[in-house]
C-alpha cells in the first residue's frame, strides 16, 4: 500500500455513476488542479496497473534500485481488482489515479492508492482518498483500514493527515488482517522499513461514558418474557440476510446460516462447536452501538432480542422458548462469546472494552452461545420465554 503523493482537489460524480449519482466533496487545493472521482469503467481498467507501475521510481530515489524486489513487481491488472468485493475509484478521464477498497469481513481496506507522477503533489491521491472514505462510508462501514511504511512521507504521515490512526501492537487482527500482514511478512517488505496497520474510523463509535449511561435502559430489560427483534443468517463470512421467517434445525442450526462451516478453534479437531450453534445478542444495545438500523446486523449475531441476558437472569443451561407451542427451544450455553477484533472494527475499542470488562461480562453486553434442542420456526415479534433450570 503506497505510492502516492499526496493533495487535494475537487471531486464530482458523472452521469453514468452507479452510485446513484453522488457528488463526492473536497477542498480546493491552491493551485486548483480538477479530476472528476468516479467509480471505475471498463476502459479504465487496463490503465490502473501502469498507473501503479510508475510509482516505482518514486520509491526507488528514496529506498534504492529496487530491481528484483517485491516492491517493484508487476501490478495486479484492473480487472482482478474490479473483480474482488469493493469498489476501484479513478480520477480524470483518462485516468491519472485509483484507489482500490476491498470489503473485508468486518470492515473497509484501502488495498491500494496510486497516482501517476506527472500528476503528483496536486491533490489528486488525497482527492481519492477522501471519495474512498466517503462511498466506504455509504456502503455502511464504520471504518477503513490500509497498511503502509511508517517512515515514508507519502506513507503513514499523508494518511495521518487525512484521519487515519496507526493500530496499536496488541490490538487484536481479523484472520484476514492477519493474513495481510502474514503475505507482507513472506514477501519481505520490512526490509525497507516499519509496516504499520491504520484505521481511519467512519462512523462515530459510542463512548465508555455513553456506555455506561445506557446500563440502567439495558438492566430494565424483560427478566422473564422477552421479545425476539431480529433474525439474522450469515451465508458466508460478511454476509448477512435479515430474515422475516428463520428456521432452527437441531443438527444444522439456524438453516442456511454458515455455522457448521465455520468450525471453531474450541474443538479438538476444529469442526463446529455443538453449544455455538447461535449467537443472541440484546437487541437494545445492538441498536445503540449501531445507531443506523442497516449497521445492527453487522455485530454477526443470529438473533437478536429484548430481554435481560445476564449470567444472574439466565445461568447456563436456560431454556428458551421463541414462537410459543410451534415455535422452537434454545437453551443458552457456558461458552463465552467475546468481543474481537471484528467487533472493534464495527463498533470502536471503546465498545469492545466495556462488553469485556467487569460491567458487560456480568451482563452478557456481547451476547451468549446457544444450542437449539427443539427445530422451529421463528419470526421477529415472537415471545421470548424464560425457563431457567431447577436446583
Amino acid at each position: 500500500m503506497g505510492r502516492e503523493p499526496s493533495g487535494v482537489v475537487h471531486l464530482a460524480a458523472c452521469d453514468d455513476d452507479p452510485h446513484d449519482g453522488r457528488i463526492y466533496s473536497g477542498r480546493v487545493s491552491e493551485p486548483a488542479t480538477h479530476h472528476d472521482v468516479r467509480p471505475a469503467r471498463a476502459r479504465d481498467l487496463p490503465l490502473l496497473a501502469a498507473i501503479e507501475d510508475s510509482g516505482v521510481p518514486v520509491f526507488e530515489a528514496v529506498l534504492g534500485d529496487l530491481a528484483g524486489d517485491p516492491l517493484a513487481a508487476p501490478a495486479s491488472s484492473g480487472e482482478d481488482r474490479a473483480a474482488q468485493p469493493g469498489f476501484v475509484l479513478v480520477a480524470g478521464d483518462p485516468a491519472v489515479g485509483f484507489a482500490h477498497v476491498r470489503f473485508l469481513e468486518s470492515h473497509a481496506h484501502l488495498d491500494q492508492l496510486s497516482v501517476h507522477p506527472d500528476h503528483a503533489r496536486r491533490g489528486v491521491g488525497a482527492a481519492l482518498l477522501e471519495a474512498a472514505a466517503e462511498r466506504a462510508a455509504v456502503k455502511g462501514h464504520g471504518s477503513l483500514t490500509l497498511t503502509t511504511y511508517a517512515d515514508i512521507a507519502w506513507n503513514a504521515p499523508f494518511y495521518a493527515r487525512h484521519g487515519f490512526v496507526e493500530l496499536a501492537d496488541d490490538e487484536p487482527r481479523t484472520a484476514t488482517q492477519l493474513a495481510i500482514s502474514e503475505a507482507e511478512e513472506r514477501l519481505g517488505l520490512g526490509r525497507h522499513g516499519r509496516r504499520v496497520w491504520m484505521r481511519r474510523v467512519l462512523r462515530s463509535h459510542r463512548t465508555t461514558a455513553e456506555l455506561t449511561a445506557f446500563l440502567p435502559v439495558l438492566d430494565s430489560r424483560p427478566r422473564d418474557v422477552g421479545v425476539l427483534r431480529a433474525v439474522v443468517r450469515r451465508p458466508a463470512t460478511g454476509e448477512r440476510e435479515v430474515l422475516e421467517v428463520g428456521h432452527l434445525d437441531v443438527a444444522d442450526g439456524l438453516v442456511g446460516d454458515s455455522w457448521a462451516a465455520r468450525g471453531s478453534r474450541r474443538t479438538p479437531d476444529g469442526s463446529a462447536h455443538p453449544d455455538m450453534q447461535l449467537n443472541v445478542m440484546s437487541h437494545p444495545l445492538a441498536e445503540f452501538l449501531a445507531r443506523d438500523p442497516e449497521r445492527e446486523r453487522l455485530a454477526g449475531d443470529q438473533l437478536f432480542v429484548d430481554l435481560d441476558l445476564s449470567h444472574d437472569n439466565l445461568p447456563a443451561w436456560t431454556e428458551l422458548r421463541i414462537g410459543g407451542a410451534g415455535g422452537a427451544v434454545i437453551v443458552v450455553t457456558d461458552q463465552p462469546h467475546n468481543g474481537c477484533a471484528k467487533f472493534i472494527a464495527r463498533f470502536g475499542k471503546d465498545a469492545m472494552s466495556f462488553v469485556n470488562g467487569p460491567a458487560g461480562k456480568p451482563r452478557r453486553l456481547r451476547g451468549l452461545c446457544a444450542k437449539i434442542v427443539r427445530s422451529g420456526s421463528i419470526r421477529p415479534g415472537d415471545e421470548v420465554v424464560v425457563v431457567r433450570p431447577q436446583g
